[in-house]
């Protein structure tokens, strides 16, 4: 492994974080809001294990994919990370369910 510019990573840290986020996702504060009610509607609020950590995950996409709909955008990348998120959830859950029979 090569080794990583912590100066160079804090700064790219810095450009996405200020960046264009903000106009795709809206303020921090009112971004994961959107996250945690999605999550607390599913879920109830608490994460009991990896299905829900994954299913959290997805939960961030869709507040961010709502939140394009309502500027009449379409956010693919997005879409393509819920996509893979609901796939992670998926092998969660299926393990989750092997483990308990």
């Amino acid at each position: 492994m090569d080794p990583v510019d912590i100066d160079e990573l804090l700064k790219s840290a810095h450009e996405i974080t200020h960046g264009p986020r903000g106009d795709n996702y809206g303020p921090p504060h009112e971004d994961y809001a959107r996250v945690a009610n999605l999550f607390r509607s599913i879920t109830g609020g608490e994460v009991r294990d990896s299905a829900d950590a994954a299913l959290f995950m997805v939960c961030m996409k869709m507040a961010r994919i709502g939140y394009n709909r309502e500027k009449r955008r379409l956010h693919v990348d997005s879409v393509r990370d819920a996509m893979g998120y609901l796939w992670v959830y998926a092998q969660c859950a299926q393990d989750l369910e092997h483990d308990v029979r």
